[in-house]
């Protein structure tokens, strides 16, 4: 979760380098995986961006350094310019919300690799200039469920594959979204139960960004 507390960990360069690298190639490919249905990608990045507007916003009240009353010190963030991630947030999921106007089903314009790549390239953004890292797969958990789905239906495949020669799968196809549609749910009901899924994960999320300040 978010630390608020400088706990004087210093890594080197390059493992830090590394770390960002696997953030923000995860997140994209997370958030392309996501892609597919109608409005699925778009509306659940609304909620997660508008989840990071909190955060931003919350962090920014209890700033290190701040002058605030309210501030307690041995719970403030150490976080650099969190308005402006809670404004660059705010943008990103207003966008988000436009384009869904037109992305709904039928869509009329598809996000593609553009619009999720960078999606996920933003949402990694944030969690690393935020400094929560760990928090974000918790509000961004649609994204982890999605990826899981493909990861565990590969590596079934690859494994029954090579011991008994048959490859088995888990589910009809992935991402787990598309294995839905072919239990015959129709498209829309898909992409708004997965919404209600990304905002549980979003509240949660919240949650434990509060409890984790409250500790």
């Amino acid at each position: 979760m978010s630390t608020t507390q400088d706990c004087g960990v210093r890594l080197p360069l390059v493992v830090v380098l590394l770390v960002i690298w696997f953030i923000v190639t995860a997140t994209s490919i997370a958030a392309n995986l996501t892609d597919g249905a109608d409005g699925l990608l778009a509306g659940a990045s609304a909620l997660i961006f508008g989840a990071y507007a909190v955060v931003n916003i919350w962090q920014n009240n209890q700033l290190c350094g701040s002058s605030r009353p309210n501030v307690v010190e041995s719970q403030c963030y150490q976080v650099r310019d969190p308005l402006d991630l809670a404004v660059f947030s705010v943008a990103v999921a207003a966008a988000c919300i436009g384009f869904l106007w037109w992305n709904a089903k039928p869509a009329r314009i598809i996000m593609g690799d553009v619009g999720s790549l960078a999606l996920g390239g933003a949402l990694a953004g944030l969690a690393i200039t935020s400094r929560t890292e760990l928090l974000m797969a918790v509000i961004a958990g649609l994204f982890v469920l999605e990826t899981l789905s493909v990861l565990l239906q590969m590596s079934c495949f690859k494994l029954t594959r090579r011991f008994t020669g048959t490859g088995r799968r888990i589910f009809r196809i992935t991402p787990i979204h598309h294995h839905f549609e072919h239990l015959g749910w129709d498209e829309v009901t898909v992409v708004i139960r997965f919404w209600t899924i990304a905002g549980i994960f979003v509240a949660t999320g919240l949650g434990l960004f509060y409890a984790s300040w409250l500790a």
